[in-house]
């Protein structure tokens, strides 16, 4: 609003004019120009010697009854180039407000705006300043308001009685009158709008003044993003180029999102601060700052200015001419009595959303557009302005909006009015329209309102005449200046092609939507600029640096113009030029880029002018591929699922493209909907042997692939995709490609046996196909955060690669989306009891049960949990549910049998058992592996049963290693329990799994006893390990385990470190009670492969924290810092895999800072996961070890709806393909 359009006045019928002429074609620019450098007052003042702003101001402010001087203190501070003490502002404020009008007049209607005009300018700089407002000011500000209210309609009062020469008693400007026409024609508009601004300005800052400043700082933030002016946004060899995102409606969904206002205001007002936050920046940008140009400032002005009209438009384009005149006279005597009523209106700020007049964002918009008209000489703004004041005259839906359009056409006409000549021919038009509408009422009233802006413009003019200073004449600078400005507007005599030069890239020498300004100053279309294979200017050769590069959108202006452009010639047929590619892999030094591709182009274009020199706009329909009726049918029909008919008109129009890579692109989209994949694939392959540098058919064959279950194939394609969309330098439009390739990595590891293939080490993560899943859904999640398939799918990797740290931050990025999603919420506890976190997990599970009782799976998996806790009849009433739900489901009998044991309520574990084995499937191998467990449990007092257990075990041949594992498991069990150690021995080293091993040696000391003496190990030496203990001997010659606490043995001073802990195998620990510990291990010979640590990490006491290793005195180390260490926070109990290969003979030395954890052990061996959740075993039970994996997660259990395949195939979307063509 700041610099908003001139200040206004209203005249008398007697000066009216019926013609637009001036006597001085160019005497308003000139005028207001020498205004703003060379205004009699200011000048004065200086010779006066007030030379600070501040000063100035100070004396303007004792004239304010002049209008003179009114004007004066605008142009100070609309000049942002002055900067004004607070003190100052504080008391033009003050003086401001004062509404001391003596006498109504028409000059008073000039003075109330202008005045207006200052007041809104001076509180604008006050909110783009760290000022905050005292209540009493801004009450002072309010209350002044409904005075100006009341100015304004005694002012006008006065003007109608000059007007009409008769005396009205009863007159009420804002209630209907009999003739609706004087209505019309005496009521400045201006005023009424610069009244609502204020009000609803004061309502926003009664909130929180600081919170504008917030508002400023995020919407000046992303406008720098927006264009490029903060350095990096604009990378052109990564993946954040700007694109379309950038237009103003997406920036106000950004923008609106931070925005909350304590009272109501103004629905139209947020759109509106925006819009003034943004042309605020861009004019300290271009002419304080200087780190944009001028006229790249007015260009992104023009566009957001456009942006926002166009919306105004779409939304009146259905309705009929002047259709909303009726509901705005309503609401505008509405309006006036809550600016009358000071006590109404203070009383709005507490209660509902205050009125405003309709479309009051499209006047303010208007009114931007005028402002700007005043600060330019550039023709191209002029000619912008032009279009958007006759297509906001053609839309009004009002006569607020006519009022408006015809000032800014009127200023226009005025600078030039040879250029704007046909304004009058515009005006004459529009009165033919509202008369073939037969609107002869509405038709009256525009000649009236037409008249009365054009005599209120003369006052205007009359009023910077006034102020023009004589006494610099002669010195040359002001004639030079007017001359620059006359010889601009004498050799620009077509608006249109101005404007198409503004926005042509000199490449195809056409008008783009996508601009780049390079430092150099010369100007690119954003494609061409991401084609060209050197990053060098084509006009001046200087080197292109990208944070040098600003990015200019004008989509709004291109859109809008473009029908236009076309007819006018500007825009050319899109050409599909042969061997394309080398303009972009050859790089002649005499041959720039640009005269390459206009070469091909002149040589398609000269046949067409020789044949018409006026290109008209039938020919080039005809010649146009993308506007040939016959492809938009392609297009309309397969919008409309009409595939055979697309197919059919799609193969006829080929033949008149025969080397056309997109239309066989589109062909094979047809097929694929077709599932006829052999033909999408047969014209996929001609596009790509046609063109094998585009990425398109790549991506719709990896899509078709993937449909056909080949994952490799697919994989491959897209790999392909992704490679050629980085090669060339472009941020791919299809996002989906990286969704689709995680999915095909992810459905192909799911799928595939990976052994002998893959090892099983973190070493080879770079080729697991779950990490690749993971790489290319975290891509895809980086241009949209919130796509809930991608953040499920990626979520399973995780879980799969059992990093559950990143699953449950993935599916905490899912549950704000939908905090009621059961399945998410089950998940969400299964990842959190596989981190051994029973009682959080089983919040989540009761969250889910509470959206979705008759879930058996989530019930199944919280019954688990609390048999663990020990709550034991709140599991038997989970599994009285799932029964209740499905009589026939084993598993809760199962574990219903296991309850009752662990409960020592025998008889009813039998029942329970008796009727798990009835359910039973005798083809299910890992349900018999329950059954042996259960029979051995309950008949671990006779022989005869247990050895019948034996027997059936030895009976069962085709089974998993999973299934082996636990086989071996309960066979070691029961020879113990029939005290045969031998046989039990032999069992025990066919479990490779350490929990497993741990497990039944903690549970059976006698066992591990006999072990000791029958492998002789007191035999061995541990003399220089410290080793005393027999459990310790046993566990490192046996097992490869030494119990850190064993080095208080060699050293004394670390006894002060050792704790007691029942839940570790031998019963001690260290811990690093002060943050800090350093370990030294004597010499351990190493016959496996990796070092692996058991660990507690209890809480980070500084940033600086570490934990390293360090083999053979720094033969090899590895150090976690703190953003490994902080994933390690609060897991309890872990194995860490060192993932190095460790030499024959090892000595470690381990150093802890700023970290208090405990550690028990060290040992050699593998994880098939560098962190390895270890249960508390006295938790356990009676359950077999890792019991949960012998259940499918929630991914797996509901496949069909986690991994809904339609969602998965429905990744490549028509509207992508036709963008990215």
């Amino acid at each position: 609003m700041e610099g908003s359009s001139s200040q206004s006045g209203n005249s008398s019928t007697n000066t009216a004019s019926g013609s637009l002429e001036n006597n001085d074609p160019v005497s308003y620019k000139t005028i207001l120009y020498e205004n703003m450098s060379n205004n009699r007052i200011l000048l004065k003042l200086e010779e006066d010697e007030f030379i600070t702003p501040d000063e100035k101001v100070e004396e303007l402010l004792k004239n304010l009854t002049k209008p003179s001087y009114l004007y004066a203190l605008k142009l100070l501070f609309e000049n942002l180039q002055n900067e004004f003490s607070s003190q100052v502002l504080e008391n033009s404020l003050e003086a401001l407000v004062d509404t001391s009008f003596k006498h109504y007049s028409k000059e008073s209607v000039a003075r109330l705006e202008l005045h207006l005009r200052i007041l809104v300018t001076v509180l604008e700089r006050i909110c783009f300043s760290p000022i905050v407002l005292s209540k009493e000011l801004r009450d002072k500000v309010y209350n002044s308001l409904a005075k100006f209210a009341e100015i304004h309609r005694k002012t006008t009062q006065v003007i109608e009685i000059g007007l009409d020469n008769n005396f009205r008693t009863n007159f009420n400007q804002f209630n209907q009158q009999n003739n609706d026409q004087i209505a019309i024609k005496k009521r400045n508009y201006n005023i009424d709008f610069l009244l609502i601004h204020l009000r609803d300005t004061l309502h926003s800052l009664r909130d929180d003044e600081t919170w504008f400043q917030e508002i400023i700082r995020r919407t000046k933030d992303f406008l720098k993003a927006a264009l490029n002016i903060t350095p990096g946004i604009l990378s052109i060899a990564g993946v954040t180029l700007p694109n379309d995102n950038c237009s103003i409606l997406s920036m106000l969904t950004q923008v609106r999102q931070s925005l909350s206002f304590k009272y109501p205001v103004a629905s139209y007002y947020v759109d509106w601060r925006i819009m003034l936050i943004i042309q605020h920046n861009l004019f300290i940008w271009s002419e304080s700052e200087k780190i944009i140009s001028k006229k790249f400032g007015e260009l992104v002005l023009m566009e957001y200015i456009w942006s926002f009209l166009e919306r105004e438009w779409v939304n009146a384009e259905d309705k009929s001419i002047l259709d909303s005149q009726t509901k705005f006279d309503e609401v505008s005597n509405k309006v006036a009595k809550a600016l009358k009523n000071t006590g109404g209106f203070l009383n709005e700020l507490a209660g509902n959303e205050p009125i405003a007049l309709p479309h009051i964002l499209w006047f303010g918009i208007l009114d931007l557009a005028q402002n700007l008209i005043q600060r330019s000489s550039r023709i191209a703004t002029y000619g912008l302005c032009y279009y958007l004041a006759i297509e906001s005259l053609n839309k009004a839906p009002s006569s607020f909006i006519q009022f408006k359009s015809i000032e800014l056409l009127l200023h226009l006409y005025n600078i030039d009015n040879k250029m704007f000549s046909m304004i009058e021919i515009d005006f004459d038009q529009y009165t033919q329209k509202l008369s073939e509408n037969n609107l002869e009422d509405s038709l009256e009233k525009f000649r009236n309102l037409l008249t009365f802006v054009k005599e209120k413009y003369h006052e205007d003019l009359k009023i910077l005449s006034n102020n023009t200073g004589k006494e610099k004449e002669g010195k040359g600078k002001k004639s030079n200046q007017n001359s620059y400005l006359k010889k601009e507007q004498i050799s620009n005599s077509n608006i249109l092609d101005v404007i198409a030069d503004e926005i042509t890239c000199p490449i195809n020498s056409e008008p783009t939507d996508q601009l780049c300004i390079l430092k150099c100053q010369h100007m690119l279309a954003l494609n061409n600029l991401k084609k060209l294979k050197q990053k060098i200017c084509p006009n001046c050769r200087e080197k292109i640096e990208d944070n040098d590069i600003r990015y200019l959108s004008q989509n709004s202006i291109y859109k809008n113009l473009y029908t236009k452009f076309f007819e006018s010639g500007h825009i050319l047929p899109s050409i599909e030029l042969e061997n394309s590619d080398q303009l972009y892999e050859t790089d002649d030094s005499d041959n720039s880029e640009v005269e390459l591709i206009l070469t091909k182009k002149k040589k398609f274009m000269n046949p067409i002018i020789k044949f018409n020199s006026k290109i008209s706009s039938s020919i080039l329909s005809r010649i146009t591929k993308k506007q040939h009726p016959t492809y938009q049918n392609i297009i309309k029909e397969i919008n409309e699922k009409n595939y055979e008919k697309a197919e059919s008109l799609c193969k006829e129009f080929i033949n008149f493209f025969p080397k056309s890579y997109s239309l066989r692109c589109i062909l094979a989209y047809i097929y694929r909907c077709l599932n006829n994949y052999e033909q999408a694939h047969f014209f996929l392959k001609e596009a790509i042997d046609l063109n094998p540098k585009r990425s398109v058919a790549y991506f719709i064959c990896g899509e078709i692939f993937f449909r056909q279950n080949d994952y490799g194939e697919a994989i491959y394609n897209l790999k392909e995709t992704n490679y050629l969309e980085r090669s060339i330098i472009y941020k791919a439009k299809i996002n989906n490609s990286y969704i689709l390739l995680g999915n095909s990595y992810l459905l192909r590891g799911h799928y595939a046996d990976y052994d002998g293939y893959y090892d099983d080490d973190d070493d080879y993560d770079d080729y697991d196909d779950y990490t690749e899943a993971i790489k290319n859904y975290n891509i895809a999640l980086k241009n949209d955060p919130n796509n809930y398939l991608c953040l499920k799918n990626c979520a399973y990797a995780y879980e799969i690669k059992e990093d559950y740290l990143s699953t449950l931050n993935l599916l905490d990025k899912l549950l704000n989306i939908n905090k009621e999603d059961s399945l998410v919420l089950c998940y969400y506890g299964e990842s959190l009891y596989n981190m051994t976190q029973y009682r959080k997990a089983i919040s989540y599970f009761t969250k889910a049960y509470t959206i979705d009782p008759e879930n058996i799976h989530n019930l199944n998996r919280r019954a688990i949990t609390y048999y663990i806790i020990k709550e034991y009849d709140k599991v038997l009433s989970d599994l009285d549910k799932i029964i209740q739900l499905d009589p026939l489901n084993s598993s809760a009998y199962y574990l219903k049998s296991l309850t009752y044991y662990t409960k020592n309520d025998n008889n009813n574990a039998k029942v329970s058992f008796k009727k798990y084995a009835e359910l039973l499937n005798s083809d299910n191998d890992l349900a018999k592996v329950h059954l042996f467990y259960l029979e051995y449990l309950l008949n671990n007092n006779s022989s005869k049963d247990l050895n019948d257990i034996l027997t059936k075990i030895d009976q069962i041949h085709n089974y998993s290693s999973f299934e082996y594992e636990f086989l071996q498991f309960i066979k070691c069990k029961i020879y113990i329990e029939l005290k045969e150690y031998s046989k039990a021995r032999l069992a025990l080293n066919n479990i490779w799994n350490f929990v497993f091993i741990s497990y039944i040696i903690q549970e059976h000391p006698d066992f591990w006893s006999y072990l000791y003496e029958v492998c002789e190990i007191n035999k061995n030496d541990f003399t220089e390990f410290g080793i005393v203990d027999e459990f310790s001997k046993y566990m490192y010659e046996e097992h490869d385990v030494y119990f850190v606490s064993i080095l208080t043995n060699l050293n004394s001073e670390l006894c002060q470190f050792q704790e007691s802990d029942i839940s570790s195998l031998s019963g001690l620990v260290l811990s690093s009670k002060n943050g800090n510990l350093r370990l030294v291990l004597p010499m351990l010979k190493n016959y496996k492969n990796y070092l692996i640590c058991k660990m507690n990490v209890k809480k980070i006491l500084s940033k600086d924290c570490f934990i390293k290793f360090i083999i053979n005195d720094n033969y090899q180390d590895c150090m976690l810092k703190h953003k490994d260490v902080s994933k390690l926070e609060g897991l309890g109990w872990i194995e860490y895999q060192i993932s190095e290969y460790r030499p024959l003979d090892v000595q470690l030395s381990i150093e802890i800072n700023s970290i208090e954890m405990q550690i028990e052990y060290i040992r050699f061996g593998s994880n098939p996961r560098k962190v390895a959740y270890i249960p508390d075993m006295s938790f356990i039970s009676y359950l077999l070890p890792d019991y949960h994996k012998f259940f499918s997660n929630v991914p797996e259990t509901f496949k069909d709806k986690y991994f809904s395949r339609k969602e998965m195939e429905n990744l490549l979307d028509l509207k992508d393909i036709l963008n990215s063509l």
